[in-house]
């Protein structure tokens, strides 16, 4: 059975919680889909939320040239996507297609719209009684069909488990043993390294029921004795069985679903669906919020609803009649998964419009989760690429000599579109502008040192050659995205003041007021990504402090300009860059009689 799907477009500026825009880098569509935003990155790419032509929305697993070209991955892939094309299981996302031979590989599954465990407990604790028995069994019930085809997962943590409105669905099975890269928190890994059976995934759901039943999470240390006083019985001596030390001393994936579902017959599947249908309840999909801020009210319109109706309702459920590797692996061969069973998944909770209704729209990740920097980061990214009003000021200075350099930026959408970049030197300030629907229009100006007046440009024709209206537009973005870029590292500090700059000795900066406040504070290394021969491999230090609405308000930088180069040896720099968003910014447009030759 396949759910109807909708045919509506879907708004890129409304997307659920946890999804953010999509960066400079992200393709706007892969294959057959157009994508809306980014779900997650990680060390095997990105993952992205995307929308088919008719209107079904889906998962999209995008993996980079450099990690699709490493030794036998994508016959890996291809393998890893076979065995998720046959497989069969109400509780493991679905296969819909994939193009493994692209320059970058991608591999698409259904979409599951929900919480992730991580994200449920942490915004309303444990789960309790029924439900959390119904999540120990659907859990086991994935492992137990992936398992039976010869699959790993090997990244299970509460990231990759979504508490969808029809039940709990395990995400990116396959993709760590097909890449060979560790997707999932460390902590939640079995001891023994290098598994080729079922048995880490065994000892990562162990830990991640234990998780559910408690809101414990691990220390990555294993003991013979794991803590499970606050699980209930009989659960706790399932789960105690998963977190034995010895692989070779733990029950496989389908021991745990037979002992979780007692009186089933044999028939697995349908009793997993049934405990679905008689105890899944109260697990809504949040509404979609918005990505970009806007002047003006915000009404939901058709697009919208149709996001909303595919979350809560979740419209690409899957499941047939066909059975599948539990059918085969009992002993009637049935492996039912029943419509009936599904639909009465969530018949004991609110009807699915009255649960998205009455829903509160989720919380940035900078509120729900602020020590997950990167996703912090990524939602930063996508906030910045969609403001329709910034400031940007970017202090450069070099500790031999020379003087410190000042660019401030400014970006609008109204009246009229426009850029317009400032780079003060003390002989005389540039000016670029950009304006127009696609910023193609330029003009290029400078500012008299004399005055030092903003108001008062002198413009001329661009005789070309210089950056685009876009490209502008993104330096304000590049700090961000390289903090995202693999390697890097990232660690939140809390709260703290941000270190605005009070009084400025530049003329383009006079007037500039950077409120004193507070910012989640975080501090780590990245890659340069400029294209400056003099930047390659420069490892940056930087801190990063993020207002309560998920904006960047200032990032530090430092580092060595010349890295490895004799010449310069030691140079170092230093970099400050400041946001201001929410103020509309009034950018000049010079008419033709202001244009000199």
């Amino acid at each position: 059975m396949t759910s109807p799907t909708p045919t509506a477009r879907v708004d890129r500026g409304h997307l659920p919680p946890g999804v953010v825009g999509l960066g400079r880098k992200d393709p706007t569509r892969v294959g057959p889909y157009r994508t809306l935003g980014v779900i997650r990155r990680d060390a095997a790419g990105a993952t992205l939320l995307a929308e088919a032509d008719d209107g079904a929305l889906a998962s999209v697993r995008l993996l980079p040239a450099e990690v699709a070209d490493g030794p036998d991955v994508r016959a890996r892939l291809a393998a890893e996507a076979g065995r998720l094309s046959r497989a069969r299981a109400l509780c493991l996302a679905g296969y819909r297609d994939a193009d493994l031979q692209a320059a970058e590989p991608w591999l698409a599954t259904e979409y599951v719209p929900g919480r992730t465990l991580g994200e449920h407990v942490t915004e309303h604790g444990p789960l309790r009684g029924e439900t959390l028995t119904a999540l120990a069994a659907g859990t086991a019930e994935a492992l137990a069909a992936w398992h039976a085809l010869g699959g790993l997962h090997l990244a299970l943590d509460p990231s990759r488990v979504v508490l969808s409105p029809r039940g709990p669905k395990i995400v990116d099975p396959g993709i760590s043993s097909a890449t060979g890269r560790p997707l999932g928190d460390g902590r939640w890994a079995a001891p023994e390294q290098g598994a080729v059976d079922g048995s880490a995934d065994v000892f990562a759901w162990g830990l991640l029921v234990r998780y559910a039943a408690t809101g414990w999470e691990p220390s990555g240390e294993t003991v013979d004795e794991p803590a499970l006083a606050a699980v209930p019985e009989p659960l706790a001596s399932t789960i105690g069985g998963a977190l034995r030390r010895e692989p070779g001393e733990r029950p496989t994936a389908l021991r745990l679903l037979e002992e979780l579902t007692p009186g089933s017959g044999g028939d697995l599947g349908r009793a997993v669906s049934d405990l679905l249908a008689d105890s899944w309840t109260g697990m809504t999909a949040p509404e979609p919020r918005r990505v970009r801020r806007s002047r003006t009210p915000v009404w939901v319109g058709a697009a919208s609803v149709v996001l909303v109706g595919a979350l809560v309702s979740g419209l690409l459920w899957i499941g047939d009649d066909s059975g599948g590797p539990l059918g085969a692996l009992s002993p009637t061969g049935s492996g039912s998964q029943n419509t009936g069973g599904e639909e009465g998944a969530a018949s004991g909770g609110e009807a699915p419009g009255e649960a998205g209704a009455a829903e509160e729209s989720a919380a940035l990740a900078v509120e729900s989760d602020p020590a997950d920097g990167a996703a912090v980061v990524a939602e930063a990214l996508g906030l910045v690429s969609e403001a329709p009003d910034l400031l940007y000021r970017e202090h450069f200075r070099i500790d031999e000599g020379g003087s410190p350099s000042v660019a401030i930026l400014e970006y609008t959408e109204e009246p009229v579109r426009a850029v317009r970049n400032m780079n003060y030197h003390p002989l005389g300030t540039s000016v670029s502008l950009r304006f127009g629907t696609d910023l193609a229009e330029e003009v290029e100006g400078t500012i008299d040192p004399a005055t030092g007046d903003t108001g008062n440009i002198d413009y001329h024709r661009s005789e070309g050659g210089s950056a685009t209206g876009r490209e502008l537009w993104e330096e304000a973005q590049w700090p961000l995205e390289w903090i995202l870029e693999p390697g890097a590292e990232i660690e939140y500090l809390g709260l703290s003041p941000v270190p605005h700059e009070t009084n400025f000795w530049d003329t383009i900066s006079d007037g500039l007021v950077f409120e004193a406040t507070e910012g989640h504070h975080y501090s780590g290394t990245y890659v340069d990504g400029s294209e400056r021969p003099e930047a390659r491999e420069t490892i940056v230090d930087f801190d990063l402090w993020i207002d309560d609405q998920g904006y960047p308000l200032r990032i530090d930088a430092s580092g060595v300009i010349y890295p490895e180069n004799p010449a310069h040896p030691d140079t170092t720099f230093d970099q400050e860059r400041d946001y201001i968003f929410h103020e509309p910014r009034e950018i000049h447009i010079p008419d033709e009689s202001e244009i000199g030759s």
